[in-house]
């Protein structure tokens, strides 16, 4: 009798969790997390701040394209979006002509900054054909002809590694979307999803740091010689190169294609896709740091001299002995509470057999510093940073001030960051876009078979304008999924398929958004739980009738 009353317990228990279960697929919004509510402009870049509700922004003048982007993989992908040009948001904010920066916030707290010149006044481009060549690989440029200008947008609706509008949905609204300065341009990992501030800046942008090489220019070294370039973040910051004495620019040669956060995965073949310059000749290398959020580094020269003879000695190959020194690339840093900034530590030789130092702060009250080197000001005044070699015999410091610490805290520089609630950059499987995706730590690296080399072809001088309200209908992010791309099958688009393009005038018009979807898991609920009620009831008379 008891026995039967527990299975009684239990199936009452059991049958309020189904329900509730039940009940929460009538709230669909949970399922899409922080989405955006309202939309902010604001900083002293702008005259009238603003906010405004996403009502108001569905009542906006649309625009919609597809864009052609590429990750830090990097892997080829197509967006389609749908929302509010970012000229218009800002021109009713007021922009003012000194405005430098925009940062965008998402509503869980994570950040894009981009500069004014990169966003608003360098031209961007969808390239209808960067699939050829190789429909994955984004270190096998497409042709650049063909290339359709695009304005970037908050995008209320949008639909990743698709082309397809009908693939559109709200689930990462308001989702920062723009296209590509060069065909090579990774800007995937810049998509924030989830928008709900637009904060515009007058602070001046800083300057990425200049390429370095792995020998020292001017070295006499053996033909065949392979010399690597680097800068201090080797991710967003992207280094261009020429080897003809021009100079670089976003359309040269790449070298860090893949970047530095993948390396673990890539094992090794990294230098089949960072692809180190081979030295056959007496050669000229200018070198320059482009990247997001910043201005372009300065140009630098490396000159290397060939050598046939088999005198020469690759200076790779040799080791440099112990450290005879040690400099850093600040010697103060003025930042906010909160703020971060990435020293780095310069051994000399360039080849010392050991590369290791240890990191201290003077005062961690104010700044503390870890094992990277990468400085978080945690209070106000003023702490000293220390790098020393392993042996202890060279040191470099750095004054680092927080808020009342030396210089003005106006003074501080901004803090820019690049990664948060961005959309993913996991290299996907085409054959795998509609499956249930695994967590980022199912991740693999894909196969890459080879890398672009020489100059992509420059963007045409002259493309046309979309005009306003423009509609633009032609050809599905750190999603988490990676697969091995299998050899031999070929991927859903083509990049060789033909492209239709339409042309329409558009008004604004509400669109339903997540209506018909809401409905849907209505109906749904409704349908399970009359099934599980007439199971359960039928379960629970067969125990009554058995007391």
């Amino acid at each position: 009798m008891k026995h039967n009353w527990l299975h009684q317990l239990s199936i009452s228990i059991l049958g309020l969790l189904a329900l509730v279960g039940l009940l929460n697929l009538m709230v669909p919004a949970v399922a899409f997390g922080s989405q955006t509510e309202s939309l902010e402009i604001t900083g002293e870049g702008v005259v009238n701040p603003v906010t405004l509700t996403m009502a108001e922004l569905e009542n906006t003048p649309m625009y919609e394209h597809v864009y052609s982007t590429l990750n830090t993989w990097p892997t080829k992908r197509w967006y389609t979006g749908k929302g509010v040009k970012l000229r218009d948001l800002l021109a009713l904010a007021g922009i003012k002509e000194e405005a430098t920066l925009v940062r965008f916030v998402s509503s869980d707290g994570y950040d894009v900054t981009l500069t004014v010149k990169e966003l608003l006044k360098d031209r961007r481009y969808c390239f209808p054909r960067f699939k050829e060549n190789h429909p994955h690989d984004g270190t096998i440029p497409g042709p650049t002809d063909g290339a359709m200008e695009v304005e970037p947008i908050l995008a209320l609706l949008s639909a990743e590694d698709s082309d397809d509008p009908a693939d559109m949905n709200d689930r990462d609204s308001l989702l920062l979307i723009f296209g590509q300065r060069a065909i090579t341009e990774q800007t995937n990992n810049l998509f924030l999803k989830y928008v709900s501030k637009i904060e515009v800046l007058t602070t001046a942008p800083e300057k990425w740091d200049h390429p370095k090489a792995n020998i020292e220019s001017g070295a006499t070294v053996p033909v065949g010689t392979m010399l690597k370039l680097s800068n201090k973040g080797n991710n967003e910051d992207k280094i261009y190169y020429t080897t003809d004495g021009s100079t670089p620019t976003v359309n040269s040669p790449m070298f860090n294609w893949s970047a530095s956060r993948w390396w673990p995965l890539r094992g090794d073949d990294l230098d089949s896709v960072n692809s180190p310059i081979e030295i056959t000749e007496d050669t000229v290398i200018k070198a320059v740091t482009i990247g997001p959020g910043r201005e372009d580094s300065d140009v630098v020269t490396f000159t290397f001299k060939a050598d046939a003879t088999g005198l020469a000695v690759d200076p790779t190959q040799v080791p440099g002995g112990p450290p005879t020194g040690v400099t850093l690339d600040q010697n103060k840093i003025n930042l906010n509470i909160g703020g971060t900034f990435q020293l780095a530590a310069n051994i000399a030789p360039f080849n010392a057999t050991n590369q290791n130092v240890t990191w201290s702060s003077s005062d961690t009250r104010v700044a503390t510093v870890d094992n990277y080197g990468l400085v978080t000001v945690v209070g106000p005044g003023t702490a000293t940073v220390t790098v020393k070699t392993v042996d202890g015999s060279h040191t470099a410091t750095c004054v680092v001030n927080g808020p009342d610490g030396g210089d003005s805290s106006q003074d501080a520089a901004p803090v820019i960051s690049y990664q948060g609630n961005q959309l993913p950059e996991v290299p996907v499987e085409p054959l795998l876009l509609e499956a249930e995706r695994p967590e980022p730590v199912e991740e693999i690296e894909p196969d890459v078979d080879s890398t672009a080399s020489g100059e992509v072809p420059d963007t045409p001088a002259e493309l046309p304008v979309p005009e306003d309200r423009g509609r633009y209908l032609t050809e599905r992010s750190d999603l988490a999924v990676a697969s091995t791309i299998t050899p031999g099958v070929s991927s859903e688009h083509q990049g060789s398929q033909t492209w239709q393009v339409f042309e329409m005038s558009t008004e604004s018009v509400p669109f339903p958004l997540q209506n018909k979807k809401n409905k849907l898991n209505i109906y749904t609920a409704a349908l399970l739980l009359i099934i599980f009620l007439s199971g359960a009831a039928k379960r629970y008379a067969d125990y009554i009738k058995e007391l």
